[in-house]
């Protein structure tokens, strides 16, 4: 516990140095603006001084060229005041602007870190169990259903590591545009049971719904949308009891076809919500392993696909994933 608060103590001091840094900065340029105002001010009062001081007393004009200088001095006056303002509302907005981008930079910063940790920690993990399951069978002499057992497991931790570096690197090819997805007409209905008889499988104790209408044909990228899908069925089941249920349905209406992941666990917050399609973003309550990125790289590929993703509550408990799909034109 002493060595995570030393840890985060490390952390903040560079960016309160950052913080300080910049509030000194924009408190120097506000008082050098208005140190300058003042000045060109005093300059424009001792030139109205010294001309008023310059006409004789007994000219016959001195009444008019009073008036003159008054005129000079008054439009100086409101002329340093204008661009005085006009210098405040840039240096606020360009202030402003700067702060925004600072610190959305230390927090994609912090978040990469995050992300490093998250891949770190779900790296090592299935390489271990997938270590340790192959020497447990190398040096002990192991029964059918044992082996059958730690197979199993292995083949599940291989199948957590491919999904994880799927998603790391089409995520990289996508925010790069190096991502050239290739348009084809099939059945969205069999390429979700495809995904579920996979997870079944994967899964053989969880208990996994399907509910598909026939002739569901939609247009875009097979591997894409399998990704989609098998990364909404995975949050549902790590968010989710292993004794509950997970329904996914496939459907259509008002011209549409309708993706729905179902799932009996938790819930989201009401407040994380709308940040859950994030980049890197992850729960502040949850448990679950992850890196933050499998609803992040969903939603860049059903807007890719032209369609779109929202999260409700399902009632009692639980959430609903729906994607929704335009039917193409025949």
């Amino acid at each position: 516990m002493a060595y995570e608060i030393l840890k985060n103590k490390l952390k903040a001091k560079p960016l309160r140095i950052i913080y300080i840094f910049y509030w000194f900065l924009l408190a120097y340029i506000l008082a050098a603006l208005v140190f300058w105002y003042i000045a060109l001010n005093n300059q424009t009062k001792k030139i109205y001084a010294f001309g008023e001081q310059s006409i004789s007393a007994n000219d016959t004009q001195r009444a008019q060229k009073v008036k003159e200088i008054e005129a000079f001095r008054d439009r100086k006056t409101t002329q340093y005041a204008g661009e005085g303002v006009i210098f405040l509302l840039l240096i606020i907005a360009g202030a402003i602007l700067i702060f925004r981008l600072i610190r959305k930079q230390l927090r994609l910063s912090q978040q990469q870190q995050n992300l490093m940790m998250a891949i770190t920690h779900e790296l090592k993990t299935p390489i271990a169990v997938t270590r340790l399951n192959l020497e447990t069978m190398q040096i002990r002499k192991l029964g059918e259903e044992q082996k059958k057992q730690l197979i199993s497991s292995t083949i599940q931790e291989a199948n957590r590591l491919n999904t994880l570096c799927n998603n790391m690197l089409l995520t990289s090819q996508i925010d790069a545009g190096g991502y050239a997805l290739t348009r084809e007409k099939f059945d969205l209905g069999i390429v979700v049971n495809d995904c579920v008889e996979d997870f079944t499988n994967r899964f053989p104790s969880r208990n996994i719904e399907v509910d598909v209408e026939d002739e569901n044909m939609i247009t875009g990228d097979k591997l894409l949308l399998q990704l989609a899908i098998n990364n909404l069925l995975d949050n549902a089941l790590k968010y989710s009891g292993k004794d509950n249920v997970v329904l996914i349905k496939v459907f259509q209406n008002n011209k549409k076809i309708f993706l729905q992941v179902i799932d009996e666990g938790r819930g989201i917050d009401a407040g994380e919500k709308i940040k859950i399609f994030d980049k890197y973003f992850r729960g502040i309550n949850t448990q679950a392993k992850g890196t933050g990125l499998g609803l992040y790289l969903t939603k860049e590929i059903v807007r890719q696909h032209r369609g779109s993703i929202t999260v409700i509550n399902n009632i009692p408990h639980g959430s609903v994933f729906e994607i929704q799909f335009k039917i193409p034109k025949s």
